[in-house]
């Protein structure tokens, strides 16, 4: 069983701060209680972690604007290798 966090042990879990914990509270992303409790499954949320789905971020950049071509040529090649 996960314990629940305090504002501060979860703001330290996600790299934040107290302070964007609570920001993101008030932009409507409480938790259902309405407390300032953490619990492990909204870390998993934080982070992106689920155990039925898998996200693939692929990252890709030129030097200039006169490289679009190049972009969109990077960003095809990485779709076909890794959005399978």
């Amino acid at each position: 069983m996960y314990k629940n966090h305090k504002p501060k042990e979860f703001a330290e879990l996600l790299n934040v701060s107290v302070l964007t914990l609570q920001r993101w509270d008030n932009a409507g992303f409480r938790i259902p209680t309405n407390r300032r409790y953490y619990t492990y499954e909204q870390y998993r949320e934080f982070k992106w972690i689920t155990s039925s789905e898998k996200r693939i971020v692929i990252y890709t950049r030129v030097s200039t604007s006169n490289q679009k071509d190049d972009l969109k040529n990077q960003v095809e090649f990485l779709k076909q290798y890794y959005c399978r």
